[in-house]
């Protein structure tokens, strides 16, 4: 129970803090825990990531509204650019709901940078929370799973 509540608060610091790393603590715990813990720690961890994420997607929904980024986006091109992109992500949903799966399980583009994105457009909370926690769990999951795969790895047998 100890592994799962700290894999899970690892998620949310890492999410909100990027120092924070739960791709090298989860490894670490996983080892050190029951085996069949495997699937529940990928699955805190995520959630975890994902509430964190939630921050930083409401973050980007607020400063959409600011003065000084509506006197940003005033220059140029830039308003018509934004406004473009954020019309093919809410009204293209499987192009956002690809843009995040591959952000939250690869990690390209950033998942943090993705939450400010997708926030400021007003993508789908729904695509956004659940694309988040699918590729997380995913991500996680092949983690821990590929650590212990090298851990019991015979390597001088």
């Amino acid at each position: 129970m100890t592994a799962l509540l700290l894999a899970f608060g690892v998620g949310v610091a890492s999410a909100l803090l990027p120092f924070f790393n739960v791709e090298a603590y989860l490894p670490v715990i996983g080892l050190r825990s029951d085996p069949a813990l495997t699937v529940g720690l990928a699955l805190v961890a995520a959630a975890g990531q994902t509430l964190g994420k939630v921050v930083w997607y409401v973050l980007g929904a607020r400063g959409t509204e600011s003065a000084w980024l509506q006197k940003k986006l005033d220059k140029g091109k830039r308003r018509e650019t934004y406004e473009r992109w954020s019309n093919r992500l809410t009204q293209q949903p499987l192009l956002s709901t690809g843009i995040m799966l591959a952000s939250s399980f690869v990690g390209l583009p950033p998942l943090l940078v993705m939450a400010v994105v997708a926030g400021s457009v007003r993508m789908s909370m729904t695509i956004f929370l659940s694309t988040v926690l699918v590729g997380r769990l995913a991500r996680f999951w092949l983690l821990l799973e590929g650590a212990s795969a090298l851990w019991h790895l015979d390597l001088f047998g």
